[in-house]
């Protein structure tokens, strides 16, 4: 029996069919695509061992294994695959298989694929900085993508504008569109404003480049900039748009071969939505219109119709809540109708068009938004889960109540559905638990009630929230807060409202020093004190009246003395009017105190229209043609601030709502408290 000694288990062995180079390329091919490029990697340690060890010389892979391996590793958007990649080819170096430039980008791309941030980035560029064979336009580009994809911004550009000078200075490189493409990317994840005049550039010259042609990837990148930063600057949206129109002639008349497709739609929509200029949301709504008309099988999406309603709901243009909400309806209908499928109604769509609502001022605004929850609540009741109504939601209606100008009827819906979120709250949806913005707005709603007991509401709520955040630490009172209930209290009847504003000052400023940092009192608290004593009671008398101003004026000082801010127009303003209404005409003290707040207000650079309206309503003639007898003239009918040195305005905020008009030279004689 030969099997029994040595040699005759050679002999045995050598009988035994052998594997060759198909059935190694087979069973290499399989295990890499069945189980990945870490099995693989054994089958080709082992590959190499039995060669090494002489037990088949078939056995010896091929450069195909290693090529195929790293084009895995490339590919698998694994996070470790860089490092394996990287690894493989000092492997490769070691065994005798001398990576080309080919290796050497796929172990770059590995890294870039990894998703590691900085860390990918920098081993790409270190593996750039060693290679020893020649680098081509794929090196190069796939080192500015992971510098792209870094996080790093201002970094990450100088090295992506270092890399393409470096492709300019090599005698046998020149940058094509892929390398471009890759240096725009870089600058608009770099969220730079520069990344504008940046990609407009580039995109100029690649326009008018053989080398480096402009593609639909480099025109919805420049569009891409534009729409980041359209709401920093006037006209980026106008320029999106007049780009996404060119682009669309240009593929009529035959001039470039592709047609926009949904992100640069989608890229001209965020523009618009972003931006301040008047017209912006309907703009967007025309952008989507073209969208949903064009012929080139571009449909719009979800975003496309949210962006337009987040643009509406901070339009102030008459019938924009209106349009959002003929819009919501059309979105809904259009997706049954399988019009568009990709754009089916969600919970944000909802809000939206609630918020939109909120901030529309109209009469019945709360009541349509009640209607739309109705609506929402009867989807995600049906099944669509994703249309289950959210805490912003609910505050977006509670605000749209507070603002509703209903009275007692928006305070008992804001508070209803305060008690409906806290219901679902302690049945286990923690979800819609009300938070800080909720029992805010609920504030504003007593706030904006218009009854006797506002300002006692209001403190009741801060209570209830003080106690929440000292028992469960989740509703946690803001300066918004205390500033919302000071703005009740002042609208309330009672005779020591200014006094009760005060000592809510002196709360919040204990509390501050204390270290809650969220009760730091700022100007608009110390303006709130100033109305409630620029509105006394019908019933105080004229002793209770100069303790009320005492208040005011120890306000006014502190605030000009303090670390929380200075007096703005609206303060100088608020503090005339509690002048006007707490002293007659005929107190030397009025003359005295309005004298001193003008110069005041003027040194300040603080006097707007708002507090020439103020100064023209508290200020005997005489007095008022003395402080303007710089620009008062005979041939002037009214004083605006046109009329003023740049000195006496210089620092006056823009104001977001019409001011009153110009201010007449002659008193009407009306009554002041009626003004």
């Amino acid at each position: 029996d030969l099997s029994t000694d040595h040699d005759g288990e050679s002999y045995a062995r050598a009988l035994q069919p052998q594997p060759n180079k198909e059935s190694f390329d087979m069973v290499f091919d399989v295990v890499l695509k069945v189980e990945g490029p870490t099995v693989a990697r054994r089958v080709l340690a082992w590959m190499e061992y039995i060669y090494k060890m002489k037990r088949n010389h078939l056995a010896k892979p091929a450069r195909k294994y290693y090529i195929r391996l790293l084009h895995a590793y490339a590919n698998s958007r694994d996070e470790n695959a860089g490092i394996l990649a990287e690894g493989f080819l000092r492997h490769m170096n070691a065994t005798g298989q001398v990576p080309d430039t080919l290796c050497y980008n796929m172990a770059i791309k590995a890294w870039t694929r990894a998703k590691r941030g900085r860390e990918s980035a920098e081993h790409a560029d270190r593996i750039l900085e060693e290679m020893q064979v020649p680098k081509d336009l794929i090196t190069y580009s796939t080192v500015i993508s992971a510098w792209s994809s870094s996080g790093m911004r201002s970094h990450a550009v100088a090295r992506a504008e270092e890399l393409l000078r470096n492709i300019e200075e090599a005698p046998n490189l020149e940058p094509n569109t892929v390398v471009l493409n890759s240096i725009m990317s870089t600058w608009v994840k770099s969220k730079n404003p520069a990344a504008v005049n940046r990609t407009a550039e580039l995109l100029e010259y690649m326009q008018s480049s053989k080398h480096a042609p402009a593609d639909l990837i480099s025109y919805n990148t420049h569009l891409h900039a534009l729409s980041q930063h359209a709401g920093k600057k006037l006209g980026y949206a106008q320029r999106a748009h007049n780009l996404l129109l060119s682009l669309d002639e240009k593929f009529r008349l035959g001039e470039i071969d592709f047609f926009p497709n949904l992100f640069s739609f989608n890229c001209v929509i965020d523009a618009y939505a972003r931006s301040q200029d008047d017209d912006a949301a309907w703009n967007a709504g025309k952008v989507l219109r073209s969208l949903i008309e064009n012929k080139n099988g571009v449909q719009p999406d979800t975003y496309s119709f949210n962006q337009v309603f987040s643009a509406l709901s901070r339009c102030n243009r008459p019938g924009s809540s209106r349009l959002a909400e003929q819009l919501l309806d059309y979105m809904e209908d259009a997706y049954k109708l399988k019009l568009h499928r990709n754009a089916k109604a969600d919970v944000v769509s909802y809000t939206s068009v609630i918020i939109g609502l909120a901030r529309s001022g109209e009469e019945d605004a709360a009541e349509r938004g009640e209607r739309l929850l109705e609506r929402l609540k009867a989807h995600y009741e049906s099944g669509k889960t994703y249309m289950k109504p959210t805490r912003i939601l609910y505050n977006a209606l509670i605000d749209a109540w507070a603002k509703s100008g209903k009275g007692v009827l928006g305070v008992r819906k804001a508070e209803a559905l305060l008690r409906e979120m806290e219901e679902m709250c302690a049945s286990g949806d923690s979800s819609v638990a009300p938070n800080v913005v909720t029992y805010n707005s609920v504030v504003n709603s007593w706030a904006r009630s218009g009854t006797r007991c506002c300002g006692n509401k209001a403190e009741e709520y801060l209570d209830i929230m003080w106690r929440l955040y000292e028992t469960q630490g989740e509703i946690k009172p803001n300066d918004l807060t205390f500033n919302t209930v000071i703005n009740a209290v002042s609208k309330s009847q009672n005779e020591r409202k200014a006094q009760k504003a005060l000592r809510i000052l002196r709360r919040m400023d204990k509390l501050y020093r204390s270290g809650y940092k969220e009760a730091r009192p700022n100007a608009l608290t110390y303006t709130s004190v100033l109305n409630a004593a620029a509105f006394p009671a019908l019933s105080m008398d004229k002793k209770t009246k100069r303790k009320v101003l005492d208040t005011a004026i120890f306000t006014l000082q502190e605030l000009q003395s303090s670390r929380y801010g200075q007096p703005n127009e609206l303060t100088y303003s608020t503090f005339l009017k509690a002048c006007s209404n707490l002293l007659s005409d005929d107190d030397e003290m009025l003359r005295e105190v309005i004298k001193e707040t003008f110069y005041q207000c003027k040194d300040d650079g603080q006097v707007g229209e708002r507090f020439l309206f103020r100064l023209r309503e508290a200020a005997p003639e005489d007095l008022y043609t003395e402080l303007l007898s710089e620009v008062v003239t005979s041939d002037k009918d009214s004083v605006s601030v046109g009329d003023l040195p740049p000195s006496w305005y210089c620092n006056v905020r823009a104001a977001k709502t019409q001011l009153p008009k110009p201010v007449q030279k002659v008193k009407t004689g009306t009554d002041k408290r009626a003004s």
